[in-house]
């Protein structure tokens, strides 16, 4: 019975041909290619132009795979056996493999394009990493550019508030220390880069005088706002808790960027903000924040999508700078907090931006308390030396007059990283204060240095002021003997607390 089976499809695999020494067709059974007996098979099939080399030689056998046979607009896969023989017969066996031969082709291709694949995500890892690294060196150089400059305008801000200035000066005064500390804290979002990638922003919880928050904000929008020939009018709610506990930074954020939007879509008119108290409730107060503007508007079918992140409004009826980012970072930001947002608005008559948001109510005399209790500095059994590494001369300036103005330190400048020792062996030294930006020194390098002189100076305080703020940066410089690391920028009351607790 197997027999039956193996004959069956065994003819319908294989073709046999019987030809002369000239290449005529004696007998085949044609299962495969249809042959005419007394044809030569040369002008069958350009392939077997080769049997006017081969049959010739008498008694050889040759093998031919994967071998295509394109015949009547049909393709054959198929492996060829040329049997030559002595009495002017000659066989020729045609396997069709064909099936066999495209699944392998198949098999290799998904083989070839899973390597390239492969190749392909390989080669994308390695231009992310590489963007990766320019983008991190990037932050990193555009960081320290901007830390020393920003930390010098937040000191000579602190030093200016004490000096003799009138209600104006200290007005402007106050809205220059707000932008710089602005400033600052976007400065540290920019270095977080895992924040900044995921979108989730940490909150920070601390108390704050809020009415005083939202008259700084007024104070520096006014300015901008009546410049571009607009009314400002502000609003607020006498019932309004003097002191909240809450992110003041995020808040502040969400009320400077729908401001800016609003103005960058005014013309004419007026732009309004107004806070209100909505309720108060287990020590906790609900405020509402409208700001409502009389600019172009937006259509009633784009409302859901302007806080879309990277959305651009495309219209006549909107600015060419677009709704943009500010409002994404908004939406982001109320979710965050547990409140919400809407908008409304007409073309050509305006929008209405109005965001809840709840916070604790804190407790003004015990908020002063701390206050006073935090910004007490402990007292100095004597004035003490300090030595100040650091190559750029406007931070130099910067703590030389911090220090100064409190009467109780004594200060030694050097700008390069050898005269460090020098100026720890000859001199008095009770602390050192040490850039890590001291060209051809890392302040690990010097820090060690310092640990490694006999044991008289080997104690002294170092604080490192720092313009790498990455968490690994941090603890590597207080795994190599440094104290306590100071970033930049910083401000006055921060650099003198933490002297004084190195000094204690």
């Amino acid at each position: 019975m197997l027999n039956t089976y193996i004959e069956k499809y065994r003819k319908n695999n294989f073709q046999f041909i019987l030809i002369d020494n000239s290449g005529r067709v004696l007998e085949t059974n044609n299962p495969i290619l249809p042959i005419k007996l007394n044809n030569k098979l040369q002008n069958i099939h350009p392939f077997f132009e080769i049997l006017n080399g081969l049959l010739p030689i008498k008694n050889e056998c040759f093998e031919f795979s994967c071998t295509n046979l394109d015949f009547k607009k049909k393709i054959f896969i198929v492996d060829i056996t040329i049997r030559t023989q002595n009495n002017n017969e000659n066989l020729i066996i045609i396997e069709d493999l064909t099936k066999h031969y495209k699944n392998y082709q198949l098999t290799a291709q998904a083989r070839n394009e899973s390597i390239i694949n492969s190749q392909i995500l390989e080669l994308k890892n390695e231009y992310l990493l590489e963007k990766e690294t320019f983008k991190n060196n990037f932050i990193a150089n555009f960081s320290h550019q901007l830390r020393n400059p920003i930390t010098a305008s937040i000191i000579f801000s602190d030093l200016l508030i004490d000096s003799d200035l009138n209600a104006e000066q200290k007005n402007y005064l106050d809205i220059i220390q707000s932008s710089n500390k602005d400033l600052k804290n976007r400065i540290e979002d920019i270095l977080d880069i895992s924040k900044i990638e995921s979108g989730k922003l940490i909150l920070i919880e601390k108390v704050f005088n809020l009415k005083k928050m939202l008259h700084t904000i007024t104070a520096a929008f006014k300015f901008l706002i009546e410049k571009k020939d607009l009314v400002f009018n502000f609003e607020i709610d006498n019932n309004l808790p003097e002191y909240i506990k809450g992110d003041q930074y995020r808040l502040k954020q969400i009320i400077t960027n729908i401001l800016n939007n609003a103005i960058a879509n005014t013309n004419t008119g007026f732009i309004k903000l107004k806070i209100d108290l909505n309720y108060v409730r287990a020590k906790k107060a609900n405020i509402c924040i409208q700001i409502t503007d009389t600019g172009r508007g937006i259509d009633t079918d784009h409302l859901d999508s302007i806080f879309d992140r990277f959305i651009k409004i495309e219209s006549e009826t909107i600015s060419n700078k677009g709704i943009g980012l500010g409002l994404a970072i908004v939406k982001y930001l109320v979710t965050e907090m547990q409140g919400n947002i809407k908008v409304e608005s007409e073309i050509n008559q305006g929008s209405k931006f109005i965001c809840n948001l709840g916070f604790k109510i804190s407790d003004y005399n015990q908020i002063k308390k701390k206050e006073l209790l935090n910004n007490q500095l402990p007292h100095l059994d004597k004035k003490k030396h300090i030595l100040l590494v650091e190559d750029s001369g406007l931070i130099q300036l910067t703590i030389l007059k911090t220090l100064a103005a409190t009467g109780q330190f004594y200060l030694n400048i050097v700008s390069k990283g050898e005269e460090l020792v020098p100026n720890i062996i000859n001199k008095d030294v009770d602390l050192i204060l040490l850039s890590n930006t001291i060209q051809n020194f890392s302040a690990v390098h010097l820090a060690s240095t310092v640990r490694n002189l006999p044991k008289k100076y080997k104690k002294t305080p170092i604080i490192v002021l720092s313009t790498k703020a990455y968490k690994e940066d941090l603890k590597r410089f207080k795994q190599n003997g440094i104290n306590y690391v100071i970033t930049k920028p910083f401000d006055k009351s921060k650099l003198l607390q933490i002297l004084h607790k190195q000094l204690k």
